[in-house]
């Protein structure tokens, strides 16, 4: 009988320090993807201008949201990956995350 079979992976890459990659990787992300809709809606209301200017960059973070979970998730769920510790694998699909973040703002933004 094979006792291992169902056994679960010890998670030994749950250390500080790959939880504060993880949130230091997934929090760049979400500032990219989120950030200047949060800034260009902050400044429209502030100086009262119609909103209509967050149309553009709405857009650019959907676009960044979906390539995302489109490029994320069948990595997350591979079986190499799928036997990392948990906060190890999010740290490895962080910086995945941000570069498709990045390299969809610089290349559909809109033009400056």
């Amino acid at each position: 009988m094979n006792v291992t079979r169902n056994v679960e992976p010890r998670d030994l890459a749950d250390r500080p320090a790959c939880v504060v990659l993880a949130l230091l990787f997934w929090c760049c992300t979400a500032l990219v993807v989120l950030g200047p809709v949060l800034l260009l809606g902050a400044l429209a209301l502030a100086w009262a201008q119609p909103l209509e200017v967050l149309a553009p960059m709405g857009r650019v973070a959907l676009l960044q949201a979906g390539l995302i979970a489109a490029l994320v998730l069948p990595l997350h769920r591979a079986p190499g990956v799928r036997r990392l510790a948990r906060c190890a694998r999010y740290a490895l699909l962080g910086p995945l995350a941000l570069l498709v973040a990045l390299t969809v703002l610089v290349c559909a933004g809109p033009p400056l």
